[in-house]
């Protein structure tokens, strides 16, 4: 597993992120630039909210989609210095958890962060 410095602050803009379960259908609205920084990602709709899957579990049919696996969206804010130890890498992002907090689980940007040596 890889570790990371955060080099960047960071706040998350999505306070309330979007939870789903494998098997769970939800409406697609809109893909992610695929020149942009966030290649790969689907703002997507729940009965209930509204946030970015990533593309690879989202079973896509005419703006419906069956989730894959289970997806949590929930997001770091960061702050330069901080350590994060990556799970998973995924469409620009790491999925892991704050080495001060291994219980807490959530994303952080690549931009944001450098590998640690």
């Amino acid at each position: 597993m890889n570790k990371y410095l955060v080099n960047k602050e960071r706040e998350t803009e999505y306070p309330n992120p979007i939870k789903v379960l494998k098997g769970e259908i939800i409406e697609c609205l809109e893909k992610s630039n695929e020149n942009g920084d966030w290649k790969g990602w689907i703002f997507c709709k729940t009965t209930n909210n509204e946030g970015w899957i990533p593309q690879q579990i989202i079973d896509q049919n005419n703006g419906k989609g069956t989730i894959l696996e289970n997806y949590d969206a929930t997001e770091f804010n960061l702050e330069i210095g901080e350590i994060l130890v990556e799970e998973k890498v995924l469409n620009g992002w790491i999925w892991g958890y704050k080495e001060t907090e291994p219980q807490k689980k959530g994303w952080a940007p690549l931009n944001h962060i450098e590998v640690k040596k």
